[in-house]
């Protein structure tokens, strides 16, 4: 069976102080308002599919659960939740822009290397404690052995 292809439209982030994790996404991160109401304010990434950019919302944690009525709200509502990381995709140029403003800020990152797919990466983490990353394709740390070892064979 063949999917369509899929892209990321949204995350979300509950909070205790979003306020302070709206400031950071806006002028740490670089993102730009696009919605607020009540207590959900959306933060726009970029521009993606018509009608939908890609969007990082940031909702106080007493907002209402609004999903269908057939979900779990208590899942939607935990106090903690999984959330390793996400990332955000750089070109190459873009991505030696955002570690030098960074620095220039004196933010606080590691950052990291993965041969294997010939990634370059920048870690930092938002006032809540979630693990933010600039992720960005750099040919020249491509390792091909490596890659074969993680691609699923067949």
């Amino acid at each position: 069976m063949a999917f369509e292809r899929k892209r990321l439209g949204e995350i979300v982030i509950r909070s205790q102080q979003p306020a302070t994790l709206v400031a950071f996404y806006c002028e740490i991160i670089g993102l730009e308002l696009f919605a607020s109401f009540g207590s959900a304010t959306f933060l726009k990434i970029d521009d993606d599919i018509e009608g939908h950019p890609q969007l990082l919302a940031v909702f106080d944690k007493t907002h209402e659960y609004s999903g269908p009525r057939n979900m779990r709200t208590d899942m939607a509502q935990a106090e903690s939740g999984s959330l390793h990381h996400f990332a955000f995709a750089l070109e190459k140029e873009a991505f030696r822009k955002e570690q030098s403003r960074l620095q220039s800020m004196g933010v606080a990152f590691q950052s990291g290397e993965h041969p294997a797919f010939g990634w370059r990466s920048i870690y930092l983490y938002d006032p809540d404690g979630n693990c933010v990353e600039f992720v960005c394709y750099d040919a020249g740390l491509f390792d091909p052995v490596l890659n074969k070892r993680v691609q699923p064979s067949g």
